[in-house]
């Protein structure tokens, strides 16, 4: 296999399994409903990113190329995404069960908000170790994946 496909493969499957994991642990945890929209959101992100990679593996292993209804569903998901973002933000404060449940919703939040950025804006992840501030510090923010894809094509 080569080295691309085995990448990306190993990207859908990475972002795949996170998601379970997520939700695996989530159910053992007595949460509230805000930590609940906000994890919702997490996985949502996860679940594109890990479909986005299985999608551009299938590409090349079937040596074809992008479709442009793809492109058009990317796009979209990009800007519904971003609503989703804004509302679940303007909502998190108002279902909150308690104060854990209003911290535990904020960092299930932020984390979706990175996701999102480094899935449709900018590439976050450098390097083996994946998210490294060090490397994100030191080096200018490169287009994400699907940023450059959307970008190339309009």
């Amino acid at each position: 296999m080569s080295r691309l496909k085995k990448q990306l493969l190993n990207l859908a499957i990475g972002e795949f399994a996170a998601l379970l994991t997520f939700i695996f642990v989530y159910r053992l945890l007595d949460l509230g409903i805000a930590s609940l929209v906000a994890f919702s959101y997490l996985i949502l992100i996860l679940l594109q990113g890990s479909a986005y990679w299985f999608y551009r593996y299938i590409l090349i292993a079937n040596k074809k190329r992008v479709n442009h209804k793809t492109i058009e569903l990317l796009k979209f998901l990009r800007r519904l995404n971003m609503i989703v973002l804004v509302t679940i933000s303007i909502v998190i404060p108002f279902i909150k069960s308690s104060n854990k449940d209003l911290l535990i919703a904020i960092g299930f939040f932020l984390f979706g908000i990175i996701e999102y950025i480094n899935y449709y804006w900018y590439r976050l992840s450098y390097g083996k170790s994946g998210f490294n501030i060090r490397i994100l510090l030191n080096t200018k923010l490169q287009k994400s994946s699907i940023n450059k894809l959307i970008s190339e094509y309009y």
